[in-house]
């Protein structure tokens, strides 16, 4: 049986002495028996100020890093969402946390 929660992660963001927590999902694709994952991630961002943020990061294939969805309204600062995909890169190289604090 395929643990799926296994490739799920969370990661703690401090700024300011607030704390921000994101939980990273990687998409799948379900009606494959070993749950290819697309490349995609859904972060959901639990942020002090803007409440519960959820999008959707994709690879950018020219430059590696991962940036929002085009189509997704997400409101995160730059420096967040450039802190994402790092913990995404991170996690995909079996490092457990590339933390900041700023």
């Amino acid at each position: 049986m395929i643990n799926y929660a296994e490739k799920i992660f969370t990661r703690q963001y401090t700024s300011d002495n607030k704390k921000l927590y994101a939980s990273f999902h990687p998409e799948v694709i379900i009606e494959r028996d070993d749950y290819a994952t697309t490349g995609r991630y859904l972060v959901v961002f639990l942020h002090a100020e803007k409440g519960l943020q959820s999008f959707f990061l994709n690879r950018n294939d020219e430059t590696g890093i991962f940036e929002i969805d085009e189509n997704d309204p997400a409101l995160l600062e730059e420096e967040l969402m450039e802190w994402c995909s790092n913990q995404i890169m991170a996690q995909q190289i079996n490092q457990p946390n590339v933390a900041q604090e700023v």
